[in-house]
């Protein structure tokens, strides 16, 4: 009874993943590929978990398939959507296809096993749920548990290299215990079934489901706390750039977040020497900064924020004022917000107003 439920809140969590793919894949901009391919995989690993569970796998060893692959991939995708959570608009820092060398290597492996006759397939299967220790099978299943163990001990290691401990003490336990979970649900997950407990190896897929769904609901009832943990990170790794070298993936990383989230861009006094001061630059660094990796001057930097805020705005609330909208956003002039948004939309903000008037109306 508790061994059927168990497989059924693994199928749950299964389709969890799923939806959480598909979030990701419905984000604009399309880059959070990592975080679509980490839900997905988790997905195709949940599902395997299932049906080896149910005795389907027995009957139909190609229902596994992907498995020993997803496997090998999810300690490589944990890490890329650490970084595509963080860095959102920095390249991965890592090199992909060594990383990914082992998942290629186990897919190579589930392609030579599923172009085996179905008998043999069936009987190398039988051999792995009857005496697991002995089976060829359990030796790269060993490997890909010891693969996600290093990973997360790996994450744990950026983690505290990222933060400061003792101002993050609340974010600091909660990743840990997030590992250790991980960890034990690895230890459960490989200990279980090669004893042939089959509590203990649906124990640690429940617990696994359990993860996911404390992270979906985490990040909706308190965002607050990971937009937190985001920022001490980022911090973090910001002032360690500035203390040994002038890291620019890291200061633009910084000058986006403060102009995203801080909203720099709403003071109307804005400089290029006060931003440069807050971010203990020079005003040349920053200059440089601006115009070499980002390929735009100070002003129209500023001014695309400005311009981005103010067409939502005026999508969102179209009884609001041209003016209102003007200075809200930071422009300190009529004619300066005219001339600033028609570069950058084609049209004056009043007939980017009328025309988004227009398309309702139809």
């Amino acid at each position: 009874m508790l061994l059927a439920l168990g497989i059924q809140i693994t199928f749950f969590g299964c389709g969890l993943c799923l939806l959480q793919a598909i979030e990701r894949a419905l984000e604009p901009g399309g880059r959070n590929m990592p975080g679509l391919l980490f839900y997905l995989f988790n997905a195709v690993i949940m599902l395997g978990i299932g049906l080896i569970a149910g005795g389907i796998v027995a009957r139909l060893p190609g229902a596994a398939f992907l498995l020993l692959t997803s496997l090998f991939l999810i300690g490589p995708l944990n890490l890329f959507y650490y970084h595509t959570l963080l860095y959102r608009d920095s390249p991965l820092p890592y090199r992909v296809l060594l990383h990914l060398a082992p998942a290629i290597a186990g897919f190579a492996c589930e392609i030579a096993f599923q172009s085996l006759d179905t008998a043999v397939k069936q009987k190398l299967i039988a051999s792995l749920l009857a005496d697991p220790a002995h089976s060829p099978l359990a030796f790269p299943l060993t490997l890909a548990s010891l693969h996600i163990t290093a990973y997360a001990v790996l994450i744990v290691r950026v983690v505290i290299a990222d933060i400061d401990i003792g101002r993050s003490r609340r974010e600091f336990r909660f990743i840990m215990v997030v590992a250790i979970a991980i960890i034990l649900v690895i230890a459960m997950l490989l200990g279980g079934f090669l004893i042939r407990m089959p509590g203990v190896y649906i124990a640690g897929s429940v617990l696994n489901v359990g993860i996911h769904i404390l992270l979906y609901m985490g990040i909706r009832v308190y965002p607050e706390f990971f937009s937190a943990l985001k920022r001490e990170i980022r911090k973090k790794r910001y002032e360690k750039s500035m203390l040994a070298r002038l890291d620019t993936g890291v200061i633009a990383d910084r000058l986006m977040e403060m102009m995203r989230e801080e909203k720099l861009y709403r003071d109307s006094e804005i400089s290029l020497a006060s931003v440069a001061e807050r971010m203990k630059l020079s005003p040349h660094q920053l200059s440089q900064l601006l115009n070499e990796r980002m390929q735009t001057g100070f002003w129209d930097f500023v001014n695309r924020f400005r311009v981005e805020e103010a067409g939502e705005l005026v999508r969102k609330t179209p009884d609001v004022s041209v003016i209102s909208v003007c200075y809200r956003v930071g422009f300190n002039t009529k004619s300066s917000f005219n001339a600033a948004f028609k570069k950058m939309t084609g049209a004056t903000p009043r007939e980017f107003k009328s025309g988004n008037a227009d398309r309702r109306e139809r």
